[in-house]
C-alpha cells in the first residue's frame, strides 16, 4: 500500500502530467455530502515553488534561527512536484451552523472530510502509477501569504495540504502500527 515518501529523485518521471491527471480524476470521485465538490488543486510551477519555499524558510528562521531556515529552504527546493489542495469555504448554507467546523453535522466539516478523501484517492492513484507522495500540512500552509503565493483567495478557500510527488529514492518499509486491527475494529451485535 501507499507509504509517505521523504526523499525524491530530483526530476519528475516521464509522463507525470498524465499520471497527475488520472490521480485528480480519482480524487474528484471522492464521496462528498450534497455533491459540493469542494476540492481545488493547484499545480505549482518554479516561481510559486520558490515563493513558498522562501516563505517557509522565513517562518522556520523566525522560530528556530537562520541556520534552520536555510536548511529547510535547501530541502524544500529539492522537492520535484508540488500540488496544493484547498477546500472551498461553505457559502450557500441556510444557517450559520453549516459553516461552523465545530458543529458535527456542518457542511464545512463534511467538505473538509471530502477533501481529505480526495487527497487519499489522489495519493493512492499516484502510488499505483509508480509515483510517490508526501502530504504536508506545516505552518506555512496556513500563513496568509501562502494563499497569495499559490494563487487562491483565503476568503474563499483554505489549505488542506501540499502534496509533494515524484519518484522515490528509496521505497520505505512498512511502519509499525501502535494499534492493529484488533485495537481498532469492534464487532457490534
Amino acid at each position: 500500500s501507499r507509504r509517505t515518501i521523504n526523499e525524491f529523485e530530483s526530476t519528475l518521471p516521464n509522463n507525470w502530467e498524465r499520471s497527475l491527471e488520472r490521480a485528480i480524476t480519482a480524487a474528484i470521485y471522492a464521496p462528498n455530502h450534497k455533491r459540493t465538490e469542494p476540492w481545488r488543486f493547484y499545480l505549482l510551477g518554479p516561481k510559486s515553488i520558490e515563493k513558498v519555499c522562501k516563505l517557509n524558510a522565513e517562518i522556520v528562521a523566525s522560530t528556530k534561527g537562520e541556520e534552520a531556515g536555510a536548511k529547510k529552504l535547501k530541502r524544500w527546493l529539492q522537492m520535484p512536484g508540488w500540488l496544493v489542495v484547498t477546500c472551498v469555504k461553505s457559502q450557500d448554507n441556510d444557517d450559520a451552523s453549516g459553516k461552523d467546523f465545530n458543529v458535527e453535522s456542518s457542511l464545512a466539516r463534511e467538505d473538509y472530510a471530502a477533501c481529505c478523501c480526495a487527497v487519499q484517492n489522489l495519493c493512492l492513484s499516484l502510488h499505483s502509477q509508480g509515483i510517490g507522495t508526501k502530504w504536508t500540512t506545516g505552518p506555512v500552509n496556513f500563513d496568509q501569504r501562502f494563499a497569495k503565493a499559490v494563487g487562491f483567495s483565503p476568503d474563499e478557500e483554505y489549505t488542506v495540504g501540499t502534496i509533494w510527488f515524484g519518484s522515490a529514492v528509496v521505497e520505505p518499509s512498512t511502519p509499525g502500527k501502535k494499534l492493529g486491527v484488533e485495537g481498532t475494529f469492534t464487532k457490534v451485535d
